[in-house]
């Protein structure tokens, strides 16, 4: 991309993107932000930072978009040292981080997202040197940030009374869902779902991975409580869930026999389950925002989610919130939507309402906006 001179209406922005081949949250995040993004405005210049190379050439078809990668393994390096040095060559006027952090050392500005506070309100969910890490830096960061995107009211909100952030430097944009996620009217497409996964004709979806911010503890026992009461299955994806078979001894009572672990699931593929499950159990002691609750909602499949953290906020009247730490609650809850069809109908309908806010081009319409403030 050649360089232009700059005017009062077009600004030189760069964009750090070693997030993007994270496979969950950030990463989803930082793909379809970029994507709608770029796509809705060609009036500002670009200049994409990769760490990882299979990124290149992605937005090859943008005259306003130079990709560059930077493959340095060491995230201090990448983020500290290379990226203000590259910011100063390409003359930048604004380096935007989708992840936390942003250079001290860039001679431009800067603007960062942040994606929630758990290190500071449940410490004892991490490892004590991150703790120390994140206690020390993250202060640092947001004095010296221009500008700090928040993706929850409730993050925005714990950055401020937590780390005493000024309130005004703060803009709460929420994230999205893309259009994949709907209601899937070609029942053929559903049942080659089905049978590649071999689902059961009625089962509950949890969408986590293994981590203990998600739960599983007071999940599986709330799904116990409700299999005493009634046959129910409960299909599980995500990375490295089956750990979690002998993390809970999940054989002793052979509660495995109703619980399909199906691993890591594309994209692709995510929607159709959404659209065949009875309902989504997402108990997550924390969830600083929670994209599986609005993807369900998307696909009109009701939601079950803790009283904790941006759930209440994401799921509003579309779903139930329980108390994640009492799995009687939860599981009252479950047998509900399992057992009421009228009800899961009513749940639906406000579920597709609901989930027109949550897209990733209001995201970025949003986004651009905030990014021309400063």
């Amino acid at each position: 991309m050649p360089h232009t001179e700059k005017t009062n209406e077009m600004k030189r922005i760069g964009v750090m993107l070693r997030a993007m081949d994270e496979r969950q949250g950030i990463g989803i995040y930082s793909t379809n932000l970029i994507d709608k993004l770029l796509a809705i405005d060609q009036t500002n210049e670009y200049v994409l930072f990769y760490g990882n190379p299979s990124f290149y050439g992605r937005y090859a078809q943008y005259n306003n978009v130079k990709e560059t990668v930077v493959p340095v393994r060491n995230k201090a390096l990448w983020d500290q040292i290379i990226i203000p040095g590259m910011a100063k060559r390409e003359n930048l006027d604004l380096l935007f981080h989708t992840k936390f952090t942003v250079p001290f050392l860039a001679n431009c500005k800067t603007v960062m997202t942040i994606h929630g506070a758990s290190w500071f309100v449940h410490p004892h969910l991490y490892k004590r040197l991150d703790i120390m890490y994140i206690r020390a830096m993250m202060p640092l960061y947001c004095r010296k940030a221009d500008l700090i995107l928040s993706n929850s009211q409730l993050t925005t909100n714990d950055f401020v009374q937590l780390l005493h952030v000024p309130r005004e430097k703060i803009r709460t944009i929420p994230l999205g869902t893309d259009n994949s996620f709907r209601v899937i009217e070609d029942q053929s497409a559903l049942e080659r779902i089905k049978a590649k996964y071999r689902l059961p004709e009625k089962f509950i979806l949890s969408v986590i991975k293994h981590d203990p911010r998600k739960n599983f503890k007071n999940l599986i026992a709330a799904f116990r409580i409700l299999r005493a009461r009634i046959p129910c299955k409960l299909v599980v994806i995500g990375i490295g869930c089956e750990k979690y078979i002998d993390e809970y001894r999940l054989r002793d009572d052979r509660i495995c026999d109703d619980v399909l672990f199906t691993g890591w699931v594309e994209h692709t593929e995510l929607p159709a389950f959404y659209n065949l499950a009875t309902c989504m159990f997402f108990p997550s002691v924390y969830e600083e925002f929670g994209i599986p609750s609005c993807e369900a909602m998307a696909c009109g499949c009701p939601p079950v989610v803790s009283n904790t953290g941006a759930l209440p906020e994401n799921v509003g009247d579309a779903g139930i919130t329980v108390d994640p730490f009492k799995p009687k609650e939860m599981a009252d809850a479950l047998e509900k939507l399992y057992n009421d069809e009228s009800l899961r109908a009513e749940y639906a309908a406000k579920c597709l309402v609901r989930a027109k806010y949550f897209t990733w081009e209001r995201c970025a319409g949003d986004t651009l906006e905030a990014l021309h403030s400063i």
